[in-house]
């Protein structure tokens, strides 16, 4: 059963009126354990309340951070000796985006210096 049948399947449960824990268990009941949990079901019934009847489901979360890694390299070249957490601040992304971003570049600390794996 796709994700998509099962959401016309909460709708269906919330138009006759069950709450969401009834149809959870009406679900698990038909497809087995594991098919839906209660909690999903209780987020589609709180969408469906507030007037979105639309099936899709939209992106949750944080949204991706979007980071110059041109801005980053130069940021690194021009103090070697800069702390991650320091350069997220500047940047305004997280400590986990720019080390992500530092990896990816090839970039390793040595000695307290960013320098380039190679390099190392």
């Amino acid at each position: 059963m796709s994700l998509k049948d099962l959401r016309i399947l909460f709708l269906y449960e919330f138009k006759l009126g069950h709450s969401a824990a009834t149809a959870s268990r009406n679900l698990v009941s038909v497809f087995g354990e594991g098919s839906v949990s209660e909690r999903t079901v209780r987020w589609w019934f709180e969408k469906f309340r507030s007037g979105d009847l639309s099936l899709k489901n939209e992106p949750r979360g944080r949204p991706r951070s979007v980071l110059n890694e041109d801005e980053l390299r130069a940021m690194v070249e021009a103090n070697p000796k800069s702390a991650i957490r320091g350069l997220a601040a500047d940047l305004g992304v997280s400590a986990t985006t720019i080390s992500r971003h530092l990896a990816a570049m090839g970039k390793v600390k040595k000695l307290d210096k960013w320098v380039t794996a190679a390099d190392g």
